[in-house]
């Protein structure tokens, strides 16, 4: 009976082991930047419902030609946001197969090991029997030399145990293995089939919102429409400003009254700063469009540009011009993700079109903190950052601020 099983268990270890591997081990910088994607696109998603729950209230959404762009540049960025996360976890699946490939390797050769040790205990079990061992103790001189006898009996038959129990073992190990794998493999399956699924999305609302601007450029009354309406964002985030101002000096007010103290909103982080060098640059690249009247690169009418645009990579870091507090950090129309800051003496600095943000509204930051990354949200052509400064909510020339 015992021969049976030996034989069994050494012929199925033989026949299954390149199968056999071992779990996979844990990619912790991976898992922490699936976690960190995802939190951004959470984030996202909770400032483009905010977004569009303030326009609902407004009751423009259907007439609006910007708001329509925002809706498609919103779902264009979710589903960007979604490819990183799904391409991040199909590598962290990828990484984990090679492991287990990796593992598979050098099991296989620990199965070959002990299916060796068995087949020559097995030899030898078929040639000399149990009758060998009785022959053993029976020839021993004494009663001392049958009990040595007896003892090394007892260790080769524990030898051959452990054998057994280390084939078994791997042999259960095999097939979690086996399944663990199969698994692996077909979850990389699913979240590829949903990788491209985000990314045909990705690409057919990139044609869509390309489609939707060139009908705007074809017919003149509509572009028209749109620059106006471009102006009127302009101002409105003049009176963003002007309204969150007003409510933090409410705030300040309340807060000295009862004894709070004033908060960090009302202090000069400008101090010391004289007009031409009251500003670092927010990031470092070539000036794509100026302060002034100009030609709106997507409608193609003459208009009002409120700031600078900056051309940088996709994701570039940005970086506060000053010191200051977060006023405003979340989505404006045309604008796309904004971050607002708050440098004391009536001054703040905007940051539009990008990426993600990495900041939260009432936050301190320091001169050169990063506050976002360049991206092309709202209505824009391509990766740039789209820098205003603004007095009392009016725009000024950034470059009559900014360091030389």
């Amino acid at each position: 009976m015992a021969r049976k099983l030996f034989c069994c268990l050494s012929l199925f270890c033989l026949l299954t082991a390149p199968f056999l591997t071992w779990p996979a081990l844990g990619a912790d910088s991976i898992d922490a930047r699936i976690q960190a994607e995802k939190k951004k696109r959470q984030e996202l998603s909770r400032k483009i419902a905010g977004y569009r729950k303030s326009i609902k209230k407004m009751g423009s959404q259907v007439e609006s030609l910007l708001d329509k762009i925002d809706t498609l540049k919103q779902d264009e960025s979710v589903a960007e946001r979604e490819i990183s996360v799904l391409e991040l976890q199909n590598r962290k699946l990828q990484d984990d197969l090679s492991v287990l490939n990796a593992a598979m390797s050098e099991e296989q050769k620990k199965i070959s090991d002990l299916t060796g040790q068995m087949r020559h205990r097995l030899v030898d079990m078929y040639k000399y029997g149990a009758s060998e061992e009785m022959n053993l103790v029976m020839a021993s001189e004494n009663v001392f030399e049958a009990s040595r006898a007896i003892h090394l009996l007892q260790v080769i038959a524990s030898h051959d145990a452990s054998l057994l129990s280390q084939l078994q073992v791997r042999c259960q190990n095999m097939e979690l293995s086996r399944t663990t794998i199969d698994s692996q493999r077909a979850q990389l399956r699913e979240q590829s089939q949903a990788l491209q699924t985000q990314r045909n999305k990705y690409q057919s609302t990139i044609r869509q919102t390309n489609a939707f601007i060139s009908d705007i450029r074809k017919q003149k009354a509509l572009a028209e429409k749109a620059s106006r309406e471009t102006e009127e964002a302009q101002k409105a985030v003049g009176h963003t400003i002007q309204t969150l101002m007003q409510r933090k000096k409410e705030q300040s007010a309340r807060q000295k009254k009862s004894g709070g103290g004033a908060p960090q909103g009302g202090k000069d982080y400008l101090a010391g700063k004289g007009r031409g060098s009251m500003f670092d640059w927010p990031v470092r690249g070539k000036i794509t469009s100026g302060y002034g009247q100009r030609t709106h690169p997507v409608f193609r009418t003459k208009i009002l540009h409120s700031g600078l645009d900056i051309a940088a990579p996709a994701n570039t870091p940005v970086k506060a011009a000053a010191g200051g507090e977060v006023l405003f950090d979340g989505w404006l129309k045309g604008y796309g993700q904004v971050v607002i800051l708050d440098h004391g003496r009536n001054y703040t600095t905007v940051y539009a079109h990008l990426n993600s943000t990495s900041v939260r509204e009432g936050q301190v930051v320091k001169a050169g903190s990063v506050i976002g990354r360049v991206g092309k949200t709202g209505t824009a052509t391509g990766y740039h950052l789209h820098f205003e400064v603004r007095m009392n909510g009016a725009t000024r020339n950034p470059l009559d601020y900014l360091r030389r």
